[in-house]
């Protein structure tokens, strides 16, 4: 293998774009090592804003010239999004421009993951892997009842040859790890890959030491562990380790929340103040609170042009060298894949993984000083059911850890903490995982017990909630089954209208079937969808 060759020429591409890009020796001795063994598998660690990217842009010329396909899986669609413009430029140079597409909730560009190079997500990969694509899934679950007996095979086997022929690179694999449902479909992918032989690179910046052994442990896997360690790049180490700040915990009531986070805000000497919720409606809120023009909302309940154009905007926001305020509200959508510095972090709290995401947007660009707030929900922390969206335990731990290490720095030195959050033994369930891996071992009825593995799992292979199209007006946006529940008008189907789900489940199965859910919610480009 020739990685190395490709990176060289992607240095030589970025810096005549970028007058800023720097390469960076880790990704070198990465390039080197995988040239060395090219037959196996590799989970790499490299901090935030390290340029991770540039792997991805050598991967894929080099697929293009010498190899056959490429999947590059993201969890969230926003960094596919923010990568496809990007990755499509970088080939545009090679006239390759056509060979890169994507396929996600949205957007069918590269039906059955089919462009030599496709960026996707998880979801979609997912139901690939299985052999229901969603090119098929109207047809496949049009007669789905509980039993999950179907009317349709669907092109089960193109979307097998389509994935298991495919080289795959999946980044911020960190999020696979928080759910026994996630860790398994990755547990399934990695064996399934071994016995067709296609190699798969996991990439992520926060990566616990209990995810590493369990994954390494496994010699079937052949996946070899790539750590960042200062001496790897002493010069960006010493600068991310000379970021100074302290990390201010903060109780607060809920009818207090949004009066003292406001004024923190102003309080504050900042530039660019990056202010995270972990729900929509606690983001919007705020947002309507703020005055003055220079503010930007960012979630998940935005039609892809919007959140793009959106991205976009924060990004020459950061860029920007001007004196003027600026404040960007947003919640987990800004974790990954916005390529934005904020001299101000003010966050919900969220379990170790998330957290150093965020202040991975903090303090990112030449800026030495900052002020980063963690703050929390004091009623709910002590509720121990759930803390919003996350687990509670994991939140309670990162939560005790950041109050007994408040001077840590989350640029680089949040291996301890991690360790420390999930010190628990991974859950892998080993019986979805032979279920799912037989429905691609024995073909008799491979569509069916796909279906009846998908139905058992609520709707996805990865996620503990499934998502639906929200239809207002001419904008589709996704929402969980909470939004759809206190808002759903009629269900639109290609065989006419159904009156709304009564249950989560009954969404699952209208959704599978192609259903698309008329709200009466509002949109606009400015706060999205509420």
């Amino acid at each position: 293998m020739c990685l190395v060759q490709y990176l060289q020429e992607v240095n030589v591409y970025l810096k005549n774009v970028d007058k800023k890009y720097q390469e960076r020796p880790f990704i070198l001795k990465v390039a080197n090592l995988i040239d060395q063994d090219p037959n196996s598998n590799y989970l790499i660690s490299a901090p935030t804003g390290y340029g991770k990217t540039a792997l991805t842009f050598s991967h894929s010329l080099y697929q293009l010239r010498h190899g056959f396909k490429l999947l590059a899986v993201y969890p969230l669609r926003t960094l596919i999004e923010n990568q496809l413009g990007k990755l499509s430029s970088f080939l545009g140079s090679y006239n390759l421009e056509g060979s890169v597409s994507a396929r996600f909730m949205g957007n069918p560009s590269s039906p059955y993951l089919i462009h030599p190079i496709t960026l996707t997500t998880l979801d979609t990969l997912s139901l690939t892997c299985l052999g229901i694509s969603p090119e098929d899934m109207g047809n496949v679950f049009r007669d789905t009842s509980d039993s999950g007996v179907n009317s349709s095979l669907g092109h089960y086997m193109f979307s097998w040859a389509s994935v298991y022929t495919s080289s795959m690179i999946l980044d911020e694999v960190h999020l696979l790890y928080d759910s026994a449902k996630s860790l398994s479909f990755l547990w399934f992918l990695l064996e399934i890959s071994r016995n067709f032989g296609n190699r798969v690179t996991l990439m992520s910046a926060t990566i616990p030491s209990t995810f590493s052994k369990l994954l390494t442990s496994n010699t079937n896997f052949k996946m070899k562990y790539v750590e960042f360690k200062p001496e790897d790049d002493q010069q960006f180490y010493n600068s991310r380790k000379q970021k100074d700040y302290e990390i201010e915990t903060l109780p607060l009531k809920d009818d207090k929340k949004f009066e003292v986070i406001m004024s923190k805000l102003r309080e504050s000497n900042f530039h660019k103040a990056l202010i995270i919720f972990n729900t929509v409606s606690e983001a919007v809120q705020f947002y309507n609170m703020l005055g003055g023009r220079n503010k930007v909302l960012i979630h998940s309940r935005f039609t892809s042009e919007d959140r793009k154009a959106k991205s976009q905007l924060v990004e020459k926001i950061s860029e920007e060298k001007s004196e003027d305020k600026w404040v960007i509200v947003g919640t987990q959508a800004v974790e990954a894949g916005l390529d934005m510095s904020s001299d101000l972090l003010i966050t919900d709290l969220a379990p170790a993984n998330s957290l150093v995401q965020r202040f991975g947007r903090f303090l990112r660009g030449g800026e030495e000083k900052g002020r980063a707030v963690v703050w929390y929900d004091e009623d709910l922390i002590q509720d121990k059911s759930k803390y919003k969206v996350y687990d509670w335990d994991l939140s309670k731990a990162t939560l005790d850890f950041l109050e007994r290490n408040w001077k840590l720095n989350l640029h680089v030195d949040h291996q301890a903490m991690l360790d420390s959050v999930y010190a628990r033994e991974p859950e892998v369930d080993y019986g979805l995982v032979r279920k799912a891996v037989a429905v691609v071992t024995d073909i008799v009825s491979p569509t069916t017990d796909a279906a009846k593995i998908l139905i058992q799992l609520n709707g996805s292979l990865v996620r503990d909630g499934a998502i639906f199209i929200a239809k207002v007006e001419d904008n589709e946006v996704p929402v969980g089954y909470s939004y759809l529940k206190k808002n759903c008008v009629k269900v639109i189907q290609s065989d006419g209208n159904e009156g709304c789900p009564s249950s989560e489940r009954q969404a699952v199965m209208m959704s599978l079937r192609g259903a698309k859910f008329v709200v009466k919610g509002q949109y606009d480009k400015e706060r999205g969808l509420v």
